[in-house]
């Protein structure tokens, strides 16, 4: 199978739900400006933590109110990531969303929702360590990236481990993994794609941000309603081929 007919398979099943994809993607534009309300900073169109601004000397109530605004966006992020897998499903059977599927929504939206927290809490203490054992900045960069790409590549098709197998936490690691093996040419071109329209977004958006300065966070709006699905029904489309279904 090819990327070309992946992402043409991925296009056609875009413009038959986007009505719904447009839906459950509004969660994802609630948890990012949530986000803005932590020690982050927006690049690339997204929004990312900025470790070296929290400090050593938070309060209680300042951890406390930064993992509630972290959980909250999490299982918003979750639920929009499910939700949009669950309408690729049943577009695959050719059947409609139930009340059935919608509750099996809640179950699988926990469960990546338990999978990303452990990537972010493995991610935090990479960071942390690092921190500690005072690593000059740019090698804590160096570092920091490759184990962020690392955590992120094992957990990539996740998503759809969950949602189309229903796989618990652990089987969906090993069923994400198993999809890298075995189409390591698709999983480099989706990167590739991936990057290539975050890129072009953010220059897009940040060329215009001297005409007005909130266009950098409409870059994160274009991202979160248009790029992050679309993208995600295009990793639904290669997790599918592994059942010959395209």
């Amino acid at each position: 199978m090819s990327f070309e007919k992946v992402v043409s398979h991925a296009i056609e099943a875009y413009k038959t739900n986007v009505k719904l994809i447009s839906f459950f993607s509004i969660p994802l534009i609630v948890a990012f400006p949530l986000l803005l309300l932590l020690p982050n900073y927006a690049s690339l169109g997204g929004i990312f933590l900025r470790f070296n601004s929290i400090g050593t000397d938070v309060s209680s109530w300042g951890v406390a109110y930064m993992l509630v605004v972290l959980l909250i966006s999490l299982i918003l992020f979750s639920f929009a990531i499910v939700a949009i897998n669950s309408v690729i499903k049943a577009q695959r059977a050719m059947l409609s969303l139930k009340h059935a599927d919608v509750e099996r929504m809640e179950d699988a939206t926990f469960r990546l929702f338990g999978l990303l927290l452990l990537v972010f809490l493995a991610l935090f203490a990479f960071n942390l360590l690092l921190f500690e054992m005072n690593v000059g900045e740019r090698l804590r960069l160096v570092l920091n990236g490759l184990f962020s790409l690392a955590a992120s590549m094992l957990v990539l098709f996740a998503p759809q481990a969950i949602v189309i197998d229903n796989a618990k936490i652990e089987h969906a690691i090993s069923l994400s993994v198993s999809v890298l093996v075995k189409k390591p040419a698709l999983v480099v071109a989706f990167l590739t794609l991936g990057a290539l329209l975050v890129l072009v977004n953010s220059f897009v958006f940040t060329s215009l941000q001297g005409v007005w300065g909130m266009f950098p966070y409409v870059a994160i709006v274009v991202n979160s309603l248009l790029i992050v699905p679309f993208l995600e029904v295009v990793k639904t489309q290669i997790y599918l081929t592994k059942y010959s279904l395209l």
